[in-house]
């Protein structure tokens, strides 16, 4: 590789320089202007013509035959395209710019001419960072040796160091990938992929405060949008800055925002346990769209434990063409919680009939029948919904609901191998293993998870699981108070922080964190479990 670099830098120092034409004549910049306006509006044809008599007004004029060359490759004729930069080839052999574009046309059809253009144009201009891309692009065996030649040669190459960085991150060589991030944003500070991707790159070793402040940055610079507001919010959950998190979101609720803006405040406010905030946001959804605040509502009442009124606000939303289904997926969500999986099949059915293979309804149905003690019925529900990721990862959460831990491990371990980003079920795998016993196999899919979603509360409960049964009880008590902070309204969340005060010697602390979980509504199984955790309180274990 170093070679190949060496030899790259040796070659660019014997370019030649390209000597500047005489001024156009003002017939043939009026017929290059008029080609150029053309091909701005995709009028290929009338490009085409325009740029044939700005080439007859100036035939000295090699831009005016690459800018022909484009029109005629994007009005499909490909052959004329290479034809014209063929002739351009042989009569101006030194003008890098056309064979930048003889690269560019040859991409798709000639590999090995692109190559063998794009190294040309690299010899004739090395500081024109295109060549390079374009090498680095088609020849990826080479592509980090062309790349590396690129920023040694040309250091503002701003998508030289952002390529290098992305093929730093995608080995996980962070250490490396920073500085080239770094380098991206001293020549582009607005370039917010660059800048995200160094907030999670800082995260992820260990320089939480920075990848704030980075995230912030891309926030801010990129007029906040809603995914870059979301990121941030977790990542401030994450720093445990609970303050900052509802700023951000009192910041997010105002005249501006959209449909999808409010929506995604409340469910976060929902998340906090915020529910007063969460319904006067619900009002506003309700302002711009009567049924999307009806199932607000709903979520919210839900959240509060009052299932019946839940369904009830969503029931005049099922018959609603565009938000029915969703409607009804929701009133099966709350009936589940209210512990009547029959009435959750009821109102799943008319989706279902309308949508048979939406894996989401389908899971819905499968845990309901699973309540129903039909386990065999539950997993009948996936027999046609084929082998997505997905489709296994709904069949394990099935099994898993019905306490088939070993089924459900044995389709998520082979998930996991080949979906190392599916934070999701590598959560569940790091849980069902603490759970199952197999403590050390949980920390790596747990730690990958804590990874892919900082600030998840899901994610950080079942962290605080394996380290209280790793034996690492002050550490598991800070992941899973954090966990309850961020997660209020989560029976099972604020059940594991009790069970840590337990075998932290605290079993007062304990107590009232049962009794508050008992009030949320829990399920059946975690119902189960405050009973076992109390009467080991009272046995003095």
């Amino acid at each position: 590789m170093k070679l190949a670099l060496l030899a790259l830098l040796a070659a660019c120092h014997s370019a030649k320089p390209v000597h500047p034409t005489a001024p156009l004549s003002r017939a043939a910049y009026a017929h290059y202007l008029a080609g150029k306006m053309a091909m701005y509006a995709q009028d290929w044809k009338g490009a085409i013509g325009e740029l044939d008599a700005a080439r007859d007004a100036a035939p000295n004029e090699p831009m005016i035959v690459v800018s022909l060359a484009l029109a005629q490759a994007k009005s499909k004729d490909l052959a004329g395209a290479r034809a014209s930069l063929v002739a351009a080839e042989h009569r101006w052999p030194d003008h890098p710019e056309i064979w930048v574009a003889a690269g560019d046309l040859l991409a798709e059809t000639a590999k090995p001419d692109a190559i063998a253009a794009y190294q040309k144009a690299i010899e004739l201009a090395p500081a024109d960072e295109r060549g390079y891309l374009g090498l680095a692009k088609l020849d990826p065996d080479h592509a980090e040796a062309t790349l590396h030649t690129l920023v040694a040669r040309v250091p503002g190459s701003v998508e030289g160091h952002y390529r290098l960085a992305v093929r730093f991150e995608k080995r996980e060589e962070l250490a490396a990938a920073i500085p080239e991030l770094r380098a991206v944003l001293e020549r582009d500070p607005d370039h917010i992929d660059a800048r995200l991707d160094l907030a999670r790159a800082l995260r992820r070793t260990g320089h939480l405060d920075e990848a704030v402040l980075q995230t912030r940055g891309a926030f801010d610079r990129a007029a906040q949008p809603l995914d870059v507001a979301e990121e941030l919010y977790w990542l401030l959950v994450e720093a445990d800055d609970h303050t900052g998190a509802v700023d951000l979101l009192t910041l997010l609720d105002d005249d501006r925002s959209d449909l999808e803006g409010l929506t995604m405040i409340a469910r976060l406010q929902r998340g906090l346990g915020r529910l007063v905030e969460a319904r006067a946001v619900a009002d506003q959804i309700a302002r711009l769209d009567a049924d999307v605040g009806a199932m607000a509502f709903a979520e919210i009442d839900a959240a509060s434990g009052q299932y019946a009124q839940a369904i009830a606000a969503l029931t005049p939303v099922f018959a609603s063409a565009d938000h029915g289904l969703d409607a009804r997926r929701i009133a099966a969500e709350v009936a589940l919680a209210d512990g009547k999986p029959q009435l959750a099949l009821d109102l799943l059915a008319p989706a279902r009939a309308a949508k048979p293979a939406q894996l989401e309804l389908a899971t819905l149905a499968a845990f309901a029948l699973v309540d129903l003690g039909k386990p065999a019925d539950a997993r009948a529900v996936f027999a046609k919904a084929g082998d997505s990721a997905d489709a296994k990862f709904a069949l394990a959460r099935t099994l898993e609901r019905g306490r088939d831990r070993a089924g459900a491990l044995a389709i998520l371990e082979p998930l996991i191998a080949a979906h190392r980003d599916a934070s999701y079920a590598l959560n569940l795998t790091g849980y069902l293993l603490v759970e199952a016993g197999r403590v050390p196999a949980a920390l790596a899919p747990l730690r990958r998870a804590r990874d892919l979603a900082p600030g998840d509360p899901a994610v950080l409960d079942s962290w605080g699981v394996y380290l209280l049964r790793a034996g690492s009880v002050p550490e598991a008590l800070r992941a899973l108070t954090r966990a309850t902070r961020y997660a209020p309204l989560e029976a099972e969340i604020a059940v594991h922080l009790a069970e840590a005060h337990v075998a932290n010697h605290a079993p007062k602390l304990a107590a009232e964190l049962l009794d508050r979980a008992a009030t949320l509504r829990p399920s059946p199984a975690v119902t189960r479990r405050i009973a076992e955790i109390r009467q080991a309180i009272a046995a003095g274990r």
